[in-house]
């Protein structure tokens, strides 16, 4: 590529989205974005270590070290790059959220679906032991967390399919109570994402000087 370090060279890159390594960059940003959030714009030594090795992952992928000389003009020009990666990451993270809300609607149903199929093998004739079933249901994980337990059963005869059966049906309940605050946390998730990317400016205003540094350190 022509040019020197001095010059105008720049660096040809993808869009973030058709990037994954970069993508995750920005997730990774946009993250750390919204524990700024969380934390009533601040961020702690540990997080502000994290953004300054993504800043530092950031020049070599996007080719910030690679911007025309002139300390202002390369720091605003970094700031700005590191404002689509953060706007891409975080529409990411929201994407994510909003597959886990659509899974979580249908949860009940299909668990529902799952204890009927499990009843009509334990009465068929034709069914062959053992058989594997799969289901998925929210789960408390210690004493604050929520999350989405896959398990299987493995059913050696038609009398563990209906107690399995049964047991499926007297859990729905509580597990509906879990799928509920689970939506709810998913909802607040979403909110604070959506806060995130409305205040993206005091993000990326806030990280110039730690832009900066890393700038001075790669040239």
């Amino acid at each position: 590529m022509p040019g020197s370090k001095n010059g105008s060279r720049t660096k040809r890159v993808k869009p973030v989205e058709q990037d994954p390594e970069v993508l995750e960059l920005g997730r990774k940003v946009a993250m750390l974005a919204l524990e700024r959030t969380r934390q009533n714009g601040s961020l702690n030594v540990r997080q502000r270590d994290q953004l300054r090795r993504a800043l530092v992952r950031a020049a070599e992928a996007r080719g910030w070290v690679l911007l025309p000389d002139g300390t202002t003009d390369r720091v605003t020009k970094a700031t700005q790059d590191l404002a689509i990666l953060a706007e891409a990451g975080a529409l990411s993270l929201k994407s994510d959220v909003a597959d886990e809300v659509a899974a979580k609607n249908n949860e009940l149903k299909q668990l529902q679906e799952v204890a009927r199929s499990i009843q009509k093998m334990a009465t068929s004739a034709r069914t062959s032991y053992p058989a594997e079933i799969e289901y998925s249901h929210t789960a408390r994980q210690g004493s604050q967390n929520l999350v989405t337990k896959t398990q299987t059963l493995t059913l050696s005869d038609s009398a563990e399919a209906q107690s399995a059966a049964a047991t499926l049906e007297k859990s729905m309940e509580g597990w509906a109570r879990l799928r509920d605050q689970m939506l709810e946390e998913l909802a607040h998730r979403q909110h604070q994402i959506e806060q995130t990317r409305q205040s993206l400016s005091g993000f990326l205003d806030a990280s110039r000087p730690l832009v900066g540094e890393v700038l001075s350190v790669l040239v």
